[in-house]
Order: C-alpha cells, then sequence, then structure tokens
C-alpha cells in the first residue's frame, strides 16, 4: 500500500499526521487481530490522546475492535469493494481516508501494521507506548530510522500486569533543504 502523490502535494494544507502505536522491545504491535497484552493505563492514555479527532485504521485493526470508538471519526481503509463498517466510514486509500477526516488539526492513524508502514515516511509525530518486553505476536511496528525521528518526551509509567512500559512521543526531523 503506498500513499499517493497528491497527499504528498498537499502537505502544507494537510492536518498533522499521528501515529498512535503501542509495541514490545521486539516492535511487536499484535497476536491473533489482538493486543498481546492488557494495559488498562495505555488504553486509557489512548483515548486521551485521540477522543474528538479522526481516527483512521485498516480493516483487521476494524475488525479486532467489534464496534466504532466513541467520540471519534472512524475511518477504515480496505482493498475490499463493498466492504461495510457500521458506524465507520470505508475507504480505499490514505488520501480517501484524509479528505473523510475533514477540516481539522491532527488525524491520529491507529493501525495495523499494513497501514503504519504505508503512513510512517509521512507521519508528522508518533505517540508510542514502548513496552519493555519481548513478545510473541505476528504484527510488528517498523524500525524508526534515528536520522527522521526524535524522542521529544518520555514518561515512565507504573507497571502492570507485570509489564514495564512507557509513553514515548517522536517528532519527525525537518529535511534539510
Amino acid at each position: 500500500m503506498s500513499v499517493p502523490a497528491s497527499r504528498l502535494a498537499e502537505a502544507g494544507a494537510s492536518p498533522r499526521l499521528t501515529l498512535v502505536v503501542a509495541y514490545s522491545r521486539n516492535r511487536v504491535i499484535g497476536r491473533d487481530n489482538g493486543l498481546p497484552w492488557k494495559l488498562p493505563g495505555d488504553l486509557a492514555h489512548f483515548k486521551r490522546t485521540t477522543l474528538g479527532h479522526p481516527i483512521v485504521m485498516g480493516r483487521k485493526t476494524w475488525e479486532s475492535l467489534g464496534r466504532p470508538l466513541p467520540g471519534r471519526t472512524n475511518i477504515v481503509i480496505t482493498r475490499s469493494p463493498g466492504y461495510a463498517a457500521e458506524g465507520a466510514t470505508v475507504v480505499p486509500d490514505i488520501d480517501a481516508a484524509l479528505r473523510a477526516a475533514g477540516a481539522t488539526d491532527e488525524v491520529f492513524i491507529i493501525g495495523g501494521a499494513q497501514i503504519f508502514s504505508a503512513v510512517l515516511d509521512h507521519a508528522d509525530r508518533i505517540v508510542a507506548t514502548e513496552i519493555k518486553a519481548d513478545i510473541d505476536g505476528d504484527a510488528w511496528f517498523p524500525l524508526l530510522p534515528s536520522f527522521r525521528w526524535r524522542e521529544s518526551s518520555r514518561q515512565p509509567q507504573p507497571a502492570e500486569n507485570g509489564y514495564e512500559y512507557d509513553f514515548v512521543v517522536y517528532e519527525r526531523v525537518p529535511v534539510a533543504r
């Protein structure tokens, strides 16, 4: 899945594109179409971060949620024509997702792995929960090239269910012209 050139052409007028993700030390973000950990603090942080904003996700992420997330415009990207997602807007690509988000200052990309990989090079910010453990899984978050991303904040959190974790924000490093 690639990001259409029109997204790049309108970069000056577009909303901030923020990825929201939780991943383990070995970059796992999911297993069997779900989260392989239970971290109530992370879920509360996700809600605080995304509430009132459009959220964009792939079909598998939508199906793992089982329902639209309240207080947010839910936008689902899928290549399946005719796919229906009650309570969400269904679109074929990220360009259509950004149009569906309408006039807003920020759009949150919430997964899954294919969507993260497709938009990472065009994101402005990453709000991450970094879990300090290696966890088995079948979906991964891509590596962040250090020359493109800088850590702007890190907040250690109390351990939950045997997992230590931090809330971390990464900002895109401006490209020299």
